[in-house]
């Protein structure tokens, strides 16, 4: 029975359970990172730009940066579905999605987030109107890109 398990969880063999996630906190390098999972599941980043492996499956994930002279930076980003599930509900059936829905390779969470952290002061006008401009373009473009993804799942 193991054996069957595991030829047919596809997700749990071709993307594992665990995944790394690429920290960003533009215009800010340096800060440290928390991230913390529906689960209570912990994960640090020492320093920021950077990575960190993660349990996927355990739901939303909270990151909370840090650096002196800035507003702590606030995230939340849920997990998607993972494209390789698909693969157990084709050849493997139920038993292979089920596998991958347990151990979390059915999930996937972004391979990149951006954690905007405010400074507590301006050095200038021009830092101010600079990074506010930098966040709304990265907005936009977030935007864009959400637009564009359902466009080409309703096209499917």
């Amino acid at each position: 029975m193991s054996t069957v398990l595991a030829l047919t969880a596809c997700s749990t063999v071709t993307t594992g359970t665990k995944q790394t996630v690429f920290v960003d906190t533009p215009q800010v390098k340096g800060a440290s990172c928390k991230l913390t999972d529906s689960k209570q599941g912990s994960w640090y980043l020492e320093s920021t730009p950077g990575s960190v492996s993660v349990q996927k499956g355990d739901g939303p994930m909270n990151i909370v940066c840090e650096k002196d002279g800035y507003e702590q930076g606030l995230l939340t980003f849920d997990e998607d579905f993972e494209g390789a599930t698909l693969g157990n509900i084709i050849i493997g059936g139920g038993v292979g999605f089920l596998v991958d829905a347990m151990s979390g390779a059915a999930q996937k969470y972004p391979d990149k987030v951006t954690v905007w952290m405010k400074p507590n002061q301006w050095s200038s006008e021009n830092q101010k109107v600079a990074w506010l401009q930098a966040k709304e373009d990265f907005e936009r473009q977030q935007k864009e890109a959400e637009e564009k993804k359902k466009q080409q799942e309703q096209a499917q």
